[in-house]
Parts: structure tokens; sequence; C-alpha cells
């Protein structure tokens, strides 16, 4: 009876470990943690995208700059992150989130020469941002960015803000 009973345990917990529930993902905003997020290239050098994450609800702020060695001011929206049936969207543009493996990052190679990638994500305008180690912040955020991002985490339901970004002198 005995060696009946640690069999019946042992296969119960073979089971379990090998359903398809234990090979379930934690959720995708566990993955994005808090910070400033880049992608390489010319276009997007004036541009980033930051995360603040907590308590389980995510902000994102959007900053769309010119060209690089363009004139203009950068776009900025500040937006809540909503998880729809398990995925993430961004509430100010209903823009999907698809939070990638740092490997799939394109200039990956590139980037872990100099710096370690902690997260990465795709939100459709390029192929990927990611978060380098040690950067906790972008240096151009300004208190009234983090005053509203703020807002934003504390905010229940949806959260969309535009305001004014810097205007950047570019040489054309």
């Amino acid at each position: 009876m005995k060696n009946l009973f640690i069999n019946f345990t042992i296969t119960t917990a073979l089971i379990t470990s090998i359903s398809p529930l234990a090979f379930a993902s934690p959720k995708p905003e566990s993955k994005l943690p808090s910070g400033a997020y880049y992608t390489p290239g010319t276009m997007f050098n004036n541009s980033r995208r930051e995360i603040l994450n907590r308590n389980g609800k995510i902000c994102i702020k959007i900053v769309d700059g010119p060209p690089n060695n363009y004139r203009g001011r950068e776009e900025i929206m500040i937006s809540s992150v909503s998880n729809r049936g398990g995925k993430l969207y961004i509430d100010g543009n209903n823009q999907e989130i698809q939070v990638m493996n740092v490997r799939e990052l394109p200039e990956y190679e590139f980037l872990s020469k100099y710096s370690t990638v902690l997260a990465a994500f795709s939100d459709n305008v390029s192929s990927g941002w990611g978060l380098l180690a040690g950067n906790n912040s972008d240096s151009r955020t300004t208190p009234a960015q983090n005053k509203r991002m703020q807002e934003c985490i504390n905010t229940k339901g949806n959260y969309v803000r535009k305001i004014k970004g810097r205007m950047l002198q570019g040489q054309f």
C-alpha cells in the first residue's frame, strides 16, 4: 500500500510537471522592466521609449523625435498599457507591444559587445527597442514628464496624455 501511494505521488508529479500549464510563460508585463529603451539606426537617434512598471501596471512614454540632423519638436505621448487576452496594448494608440527575447533584437550582436541587453520589445514602429544595463532613465527626461508617468501609474483605468517635447536644432 505504501509503494502504491509513492508511485501515485510520483506519477502525479510527473504528469503535472509536463502539463501545458507548467510551460505557460509568466505574464508579459513581468518581462518589461522599467527604464529607457532604444533602437539603433539614424532615423531613431532622437526617439526612445520609456517604461514604468509598478505593481503589475505598465505605463509607456513614447518619444518620437525628428530624424537625426533634422530640426523639429519631439512628439511625446504617455499612455497606460493594457493586458488584453495575454497581449499588451498601448491604450493611447491601440498598438500591440510584443515582448521579445533580447537575442531577437536585430542589433543584438553589436549591442552586446558594449552592454548587457536586459529586455526588449517591438511596437511595430521599429524592429525592436532594447533596455541596456545601467540605463534606468534617459537624461533628457524632465520632471514634468516624470510627474505624468507617476500620474499614469497611480490612475485606475486608461491614461493617455500628449505633451510637447523639446525643440531639437538639427542642421536641416
